[in-house]
This record gives structure tokens, sequence and C-alpha cells, in this order.
């Protein structure tokens, strides 16, 4: 649930710089929405191999008997979830994935504002 309304405050703050930067709100929302489930997979993912390895035996995942894939599974959210680091981690590859949005966005140029020659601004004030 709090993945959900992080997304969506996430995709909302991208939108409102898109729209600063004459860019198409609802495009930059939606790459906002791609990139963090992206990389919120590729954080799950890293959490499995990296952390869960040694709980959980992953090559019973491949079996063909479909009981064993189940307890599997459930054996594996449990151990996902019940440490608070692993779920931190998958958040914060997930927050990753807004920042590289966010970076690409910024990269983009703003509205063009007219220039003014400093020869213009002399009679001003």
């Amino acid at each position: 649930m709090v993945e959900i309304l992080l997304l969506s405050y996430l995709a909302w703050r991208n939108s409102v710089l898109a729209k600063l930067k004459n860019q198409s709100g609802l495009a930059w929302a939606i790459y906002t929405i791609m990139a963090f489930l992206g990389c919120f997979m590729l954080g799950l993912i890293f959490v499995i191999f990296a952390f869960c390895r040694n709980s959980v035996d992953l090559n019973l995942l491949s079996s063909t008997d479909a009981s064993v894939r189940d307890a599997v599974a459930k054996n594996l959210v449990k151990v996902i979830t019940g440490n608070p680091l692993h779920t931190v981690t998958v958040e914060m590859f997930g927050f990753g994935g807004y920042l590289i949005t966010r970076y690409l966005l910024d990269r983009k140029p703003g509205k063009k504002e007219p220039e003014v020659h400093w020869m213009d601004k002399i009679g001003e004030q």
C-alpha cells in the first residue's frame, strides 16, 4: 500500500516538472512508473540472490512439482518480508528508478526565455 502511494506521489512530482519544461506530464509520469517498477523488480531479484540464497533452496523453484514450487515461493516471501532490510533494499531500488527518470527530465531544456541584451537594460530603473 505504501509503495502505491509513494509511486503516485513521485509520478506526480515528475509530471509537474515535465510541465514546467514544456514536456508531456502524462508521458513522464508513465516513464516514472515504468522506471520505478523496473528497478523495484531488479531490487527484488538482487535481494533474492544476494540475501536469501542461504535461507531458501532456489533450485527447487524449477521443480516440476507445483506443490514444491508453491512451498518454496511462500517460504521466499516469508524470508523477504520477515527482514526489514530486505524490504527497504527493494524500496530503495525502486526509488532509484524515480531518480533516474528525474535526472533525465532535469537534463531537458526548460522554457526558452527571450534574450535581453545588456544595452537594453541600461535605460530601465
